[in-house]
């Protein structure tokens, strides 16, 4: 039963759930990078495709942006707040740091955006 236990990522520690979430998407990045790299026959025309493709691959972004943003208004945030009101100070603290989180996940797609657009233009930060 313990061991099951260690296997479900329900029980893990936070920090450990991003570690594993991380390295399994940059794993996971690789393999869809080396497998393009290998259909398109060499990194050169890979790097040129990609080029190619970065204003659509703008537009696809902010539409994923768009929809998250949209689902947590309209869905999520208003269960999570449910879920506040039931603290016992009425969730005035937590709806303040949920405040700073939004503002934080914010200033992260931000920052992501404007490492995107230098890599857009050429240049390297």
């Amino acid at each position: 039963m313990t061991f099951m236990r260690l296997l479900d990522p329900r029980h893990w520690p936070s920090p450990l759930v991003f570690l594993v979430a991380l390295v399994g998407m940059f794993a996971l990045s690789g393999v869809v990078v080396s497998l393009a790299i290998q259909l398109m026959g060499s990194r050169e025309a890979f790097v040129a495709a990609k080029q190619a493709a970065l204003p659509w691959l703008f537009v696809w972004r902010w539409a994923c942006y768009a929809g998250l943003a949209l689902v947590w208004r309209r869905v999520w945030k208003p269960r999570v707040i449910m879920c506040l009101n039931e603290d016992r100070d009425g969730g005035s603290a937590a709806r303040a740091g949920l405040k700073r989180l939004e503002t934080l996940a914010i200033g992260a797609v931000a920052c992501v955006e404007l490492f995107n657009l230098i890599d857009w233009l050429g240049g390297s930060p």
